[in-house]
């Protein structure tokens, strides 16, 4: 007999539904059978292209009201190029109220609910955020493989950026022979990142028996010595098991404890390679109590809404240097000392970054060789910033390095992995391609 079922009952018999045999080939096929229901269906791509339509709409409106011009005019005062393509995109997408309104406020949500990040911020335990470019140079690959580093190269210029220089040890070492060749002593001093001395706040498994670091650092600091580089490495006044944290629990840097830690051991380092002369007169600097307060740096990276509470400001005492009358330190371009560094001499000192004045590693150095200090010191690119900025003075005929006896250069480990260490010509230091 025929059956007479109605159609809507085939699927609790097997037909079409679950248990239909048909399934199993859709299933090897990667096919995945979606009934969605016409008015689903319609409620869908109206909301679609009702979003596609509003946010333009939006974009203008408040373009308007604000009297600001739309980037996209751009695209009609040049001949396109792909460089002024990409610079278009991005700033349409900075420019995005949408985006403004949106991707802060589901951050927070992905941050708060799961301890999701982004491309730059990783969320740890116990509050703890790391940034990602310094985690992935702890885990990664060693930084002198050549097979990373031509990796590095190619991809640069696949973006359409400029050539970069991956390998770190000609441009120590063409700075070495150069600072040799005036009498000045080169003191290296890369400083270990978050995830290398502080890793148990990362992944929550407790500390490890050994700081974990790039599987390069040794043999670099090997080479380096063995080609006469004073190498100063602070990993070593790390204690191996910190009472204290040792970086700042929303930032990449350094706490202020640690930071002077390293100041005073750097000092002795400085003074036992026998270079200095003992200065005139003693110095007078002395260092004095403030509390700072702040939310970290990873904090501001993640983008989220003004008003968040998840990361509140962490407080802390820094310790400012003063002079014998109370005034603030300050550096001294005619010291026989010169500190290059990157933020990590800068915090505690550039007021601008939040956490304090007079009190980062340049001032407790000179406190700790009681002698004056020169600094040139740069937030980013601590591979080749400051040596540039050198390289500049010396080609409009500056005397920054006259009277020098030591040169102390600090950056952040991670510029191993991630930085330009670029060529400069110090023979020709005026022809000596500029930095973008």
């Amino acid at each position: 007999m025929q059956s007479t079922l109605p159609a809507n009952s085939l699927v609790s018999h097997g037909v079409g539904g679950p248990t239909d045999p048909s399934h199993d080939e859709d299933l090897r096929r990667g096919i995945l059978r979606t009934d969605i229901q016409r008015p689903v269906a319609w409620l869908l791509v109206a909301s679609f292209l009702l979003a596609i339509v509003l946010v333009p709409l939006g974009q203008y409106y408040f373009e308007r009201r604000e009297d600001e011009e739309s980037p996209l005019l751009e695209l009609f005062r040049r001949a396109p190029t792909a460089e002024h393509l990409r610079k278009v995109e991005h700033d349409l997408e900075e420019a995005s109220y949408a985006k403004a309104f949106v991707q802060p406020r589901l951050q927070l949500l992905l941050t708060r609910l799961g301890r999701v990040g982004n491309k730059r911020a990783l969320i740890g335990h116990d509050g703890y955020l790391y940034y990602t470019p310094g985690v992935l140079h702890v885990a990664g690959p060693g930084f002198l493989n050549r097979a990373t580093q031509k990796g590095r190269e190619k991809s640069a210029l696949d973006a359409g950026e400029a050539a970069i220089v991956a390998d770190p040890r000609p441009a120590i070492l063409a700075f070495h022979q150069e600072l040799g060749r005036r009498g000045i002593r080169l003191v290296l001093m890369p400083l270990p990142d978050k995830a290398a001395l502080q890793a148990e706040r990362l992944h929550g498994r407790g500390q490890p028996a050994v700081p974990p670091d790039n599987p390069d650092i040794d043999r670099f600091l090997s080479e380096l010595r063995g080609q006469g580089v004073a190498v100063f490495d602070a990993r070593r006044v790390a204690p191996p098991n910190p009472s204290q944290p040792l970086y700042l629990q929303q930032d990449t840097h350094w706490t202020p404890d640690f930071m002077e830690r390293v100041a005073h051991a750097l000092g002795r380092y400085v003074t036992e390679l026998g270079v200095l002369t003992a200065p005139a007169k003693p110095s007078g600097l002395r260092a004095v109590a403030q509390p700072v307060a702040r939310v970290g740096d990873i904090v501001d990276m993640l983008k989220l809404p003004e008003e968040q509470t998840a990361f509140l400001p962490q407080s802390v005492t820094v310790h400012a240097v003063q002079d014998a009358q109370g005034n603030a330190w300050e550096p001294e371009a005619s010291a026989d000392v010169l500190l290059l560094g990157d933020s990590f001499t800068n915090i505690f000192s550039l007021e601008g970054m939040g956490w304090g004045a007079a009190a980062g590693l340049a001032p407790h150095l000179a406190l700790a060789l009681d002698r004056p200090l020169d600094v040139i010191a740069q937030n980013d690119s601590g591979a080749f910033a400051t040596r540039q900025a050198v390289a500049k003075e010396l080609a409009a005929g500056g005397e920054r390095l006259q009277g020098k006896r030591v040169v102390i250069w600090e950056f952040a480990s991670r510029e191993l992995s991630v930085g330009d260490w670029k060529h400069i010509d110090w023979q020709h230091p005026a022809a000596t391609k500029e930095s973008d």
